[in-house]
């Protein structure tokens, strides 16, 4: 096979990578949808409220291993083998620990039913760990549709069981079993795909290197849970089950778009990054990766902002409108998030670990003390916090660290200025708009009316200024 069929078998497959996770986020997004007709709020913040804590025992499980076995040059069968058996035995003292403090977890919220949640998450934890190099191993031999179908089918089964589980009165039980399901199936499914097993674990393999890189971006992966999961604690410990599952609601709709293009572009660039000759070509590389990640994550946050409460309505019901209020507040740190995740993937493709956990615990420590400070003014104060937890952490890879790795942080700040402007005067207009016509439809109405405005200013502004990110845009697609 020549060089110019590998690249192109790689690229088909990246693109079938990338079309499987919106298949996967379309399938998440049915399950929203369906599972909010069928479960209410209140069991919605239960789980929630116990996936905040057995959250910590999925990055432990992982322990970093997976990404530090993606971006390596190469790798020994005697150091994958390794891999494979210090993923699973971590994955396996993971959900220990997670059925180990069911029962404290739940005396301290007073709420018998988290033990339960707890022992249905808790296995999803080993099952995840044990397919995470099985899943690399996919990647890296260049098997991007098998990849893509292990983890679709594994989500599409986790949906099915919840949803026939939920018709059948579960309730929380549904909502709890349905990731332990997902994992279940996605290990089968990689299994059955790769060539490559493991066999007993070996000595003489290197892994030092290995082992340090995994073991810092493990550190930034629990400070990324802890802040992330802070809020939900913080709101837990003075507001009502519904609440929390407003509060995880409107987090889940506002993030999960963003998290569908994240998670198979992060997959696609890394090994690209690793090709740049200097830290100038990078710096160029990911202020494009930048545009075409920034147009598709502030096209939607600038729509869902004007158009939350209707669409929540219409989407989720009437008794989830209240998620709606959290929606502007998240949205903000969101677009930080997204500003920050070509920092991430410079310093993962530099092999700057530990400048990656330096700035990484500069911004997450504060967003973890704000929301604890703020929390005694309420549930909005505390996605404030987060929001804002989410900007310092930008501005500190921005302004410290990322210089350190040679790549400047200008090009990615200027690559993000255009969609930033065309999508904030798209959420004016379109609000505007709605606040004086069609505030006072029916929700459906409204919806349309708002959708309306919004294509026809975003459709114009980008024909106006957006025709060269467009053009970006494209080429990257041709050319990933």
């Amino acid at each position: 096979m020549t060089t110019t069929d590998v690249v192109a078998s790689r690229r088909k497959g990246a693109f079938v990578l990338l079309g499987a996770q919106w298949g996967r986020y379309l399938s998440q997004v049915l399950g929203i949808v369906i599972l909010a007709r069928l479960v209410g709020p209140g069991d919605f913040g239960i789980v929630a409220l116990g996936a905040s804590v057995a959250g910590l025992a999925a990055v432990l499980g992982d322990f970093g291993l997976s990404m530090a076995a993606l971006r390596a040059p190469s790798l020994t069968d005697r150091q994958r083998t390794n891999l494979f058996w210090m993923n699973t035995g971590i994955g396996a003292a993971a959900a220990g620990l997670v059925a180990g403090v069911a029962p404290a977890f739940a005396a301290v919220f007073d709420d018998t039913r988290l033990v339960v949640v707890l022992l249905l998450l808790a296995p999803a934890f080993l099952l995840r760990s044990a397919s995470a190099q099985l899943r690399v191993e996919l990647n890296r031999s260049g098997r991007l549709e098998r990849l893509a179908g292990s983890e679709l089918a594994g989500d599409l089964s986790g949906l099915a069981g919840a949803v026939v589980l939920a018709l059948l009165g579960g309730g929380y039980l549904a909502l709890a079993l349905q990731g332990t399901l997902a994992a279940a199936v996605t290990l089968a499914v990689a299994f059955a795909c790769t060539t490559w097993r493991p066999g007993l674990p070996r000595r003489g393999a290197d892994m030092r290197g290995l082992l340090a890189f995994g073991g810092n971006t493990f550190v930034v992966h629990a400070l990324n849970y802890a802040s992330t999961n802070v809020g939900t604690l913080m709101i837990a410990r003075s507001a009502s089950d519904q609440v929390i599952g407003f509060y995880n609601r409107a987090t889940q709709l506002v993030n999960l778009p963003i998290d569908q293009v994240i998670t198979p572009l992060t997959r696609v660039v890394i090994p690209h990054l690793a090709g740049a000759t200097s830290a100038s070509d990078l710096g160029t590389r990911l202020a494009k990766f930048q545009v075409v990640l920034c147009y598709p994550a502030f096209a939607y946050l600038s729509l869902f902002v004007v158009a939350a409460p209707p669409a929540i309505e219409v989407v989720l019901g009437p008794a989830w409108t209240p998620a709606a209020a959290f929606v502007p507040v998240l949205a903000v740190g969101a677009v930080f998030q997204t500003l920050g995740y070509p920092q991430y993937w410079a310093f993962v493709s530099t092999g700057r670990s530990a400048l990656l956990l330096a700035s990484e615990a500069a911004g997450r420590l504060a967003m973890i003390a704000l929301a604890i400070g703020l929390a005694p003014l309420g549930p909005l104060a505390v996605a404030t916090a987060v929001a804002a937890g989410q900007f310092l952490l930008w501005v500190a890879a921005a302004v410290v660290f990322l210089p350190r790795t040679g790549v400047p942080s200008w090009p990615l700040v200027r690559a993000g200025l255009r969609p930033i402007a065309i999508f904030a005067t798209a959420l004016a207009a379109s609000t505007l708009v709605d606040q004086l016509f069609s505030a006072s439809f029916v929700a459906l109405a409204r919806l349309c009316a708002i959708v309306g405005v919004w294509g026809v200013v975003v459709t114009a502004l980008i024909l106006l200024a957006g025709r060269r990110d467009l053009r970006v845009i494209a080429g990257s697609l041709r050319r990933p």
